[in-house]
């Protein structure tokens, strides 16, 4: 989930950024992560929203290094 804390506590839905396993190529607007010890990718330029109902479970939490990375995406994929 990429949303802010308020919002995820006040509404029904969340922004998030999907993970792929597939990580043989990353382009710019996608961050190279780990999760659960695995090679993943972000796709920040998938980022959607979601109702939390849809979400079944906590998968990990990203390390600092990885929450920057899947930022910086984030900026290259919204930059104007």
């Amino acid at each position: 989930m990429v949303s802010n804390d308020t919002s995820n506590g006040l509404l029904n839905r969340v922004q998030v950024v999907p993970i792929s396993s597939q990580t043989d190529r990353n382009y710019r607007a996608e961050a190279a992560i780990t999760l659960n010890d695995q090679p993943r990718k972000a796709m920040a330029d998938q980022i959607t929203t979601v109702s939390k109902r849809r979400l079944q479970r906590r998968l990990d939490q990203l390390t600092m290094d990885d929450m920057e990375a899947v930022a910086r995406a984030m900026r290259i994929q919204l930059s104007l």
